[in-house]
């Protein structure tokens, strides 16, 4: 497995880390959705904090916000 870290907003954390929608628009998920379909991403295993990021990994699909990085592990 290879490790790949990316930057996205923290308000997605709870979706990504336990699939738990709830806290987030619907169109915020359908953004964090797409993102992880353009990145050819699953989900996450775990996420720290990035702070604050105009720019972050997920720029296309959310405004800038505090950010957590994100641990996804890839097939070799």
């Amino acid at each position: 497995m290879k490790a790949r870290y990316l930057t996205a907003p923290s308000y997605w954390a709870s979706y990504l880390i336990n699939g738990d929608a709830s806290g987030i628009e619907p169109e915020e998920k359908a953004a964090c959705d797409m993102w992880l379909e353009s990145e050819g991403l699953g989900f996450p295993v775990s996420c720290e904090d990035a702070g604050f990021l105009k720019n972050h990994d997920a720029s296309r699909f959310a405004l800038p916000a505090d950010c957590q990085t994100y641990l996804f592990l890839m097939p070799d």
